[in-house]
């Protein structure tokens, strides 16, 4: 397609494929597109038991997935995304998240010892006697209360859960 203005003729065919491109290689939901490294994006995808230790994707959008006893071990996710995501059982150890969020996530169960969490936020994120924290980094994150930020020394356990509340908030995950 091509338009003329001013004397100057501009063609947008190519612009116009190009940008679908990029967007379709941006999200999808398909699982095989974001193991392949196709996609950044999988939300509500069921990737239960993946294997995505060592791997680095910035800004992953991972809302609602299915990532139980998924390995994501040494790997770097910075920025990414996983509201609401299934993470039962997860291995995350020494992984990095940098500015993640993992609001509303599941977190039973998950291996996160030595995990980078500084300025994350866990608001709402269920973790229990089960969840390893170990050794994990959480610096400025802000905790699962949703009013704490994480500053050395605080004793994780006594921060208040209101039962209730969380009741209400997993209602968001529709894979666990």
């Amino acid at each position: 397609m091509q338009y003329k203005a001013l004397g100057i003729t501009l063609t947008f065919t190519s612009l116009i494929l190009g940008a679908s491109t990029v967007i379709a290689q941006s999200n999808s939901i398909d699982p095989t597109a974001f193991l392949n490294g196709k996609s950044r994006s999988c939300q509500g995808c069921d990737l239960r038991g993946v294997d995505l230790s060592n791997s680095r994707r910035v800004n992953a959008q991972l809302r609602q997935a299915n990532l139980s006893e998924a390995n994501l071990s040494n790997g770097y996710f910075e920025g990414a995304f996983f509201t609401c995501a299934n993470l039962a059982k997860a291995d995350l150890s020494n992984a990095k998240f940098p500015f993640a969020n993992f609001v509303d996530a599941d977190l039973r169960g998950a291996n996160l010892q030595g995990a980078d969490l500084s300025r994350t936020d866990l608001s709402g994120a269920i973790v229990d006697q089960t969840t390893v924290l170990t050794d994990a980094n959480l610096e400025g994150a802000k905790l699962w209360d949703a009013r704490t930020i994480y500053q050395p020394g605080i004793d994780l356990s006594t921060i208040e859960r209101n039962a209730e509340l969380e009741r209400q908030r997993v209602r968001c995950r529709s894979n666990s």
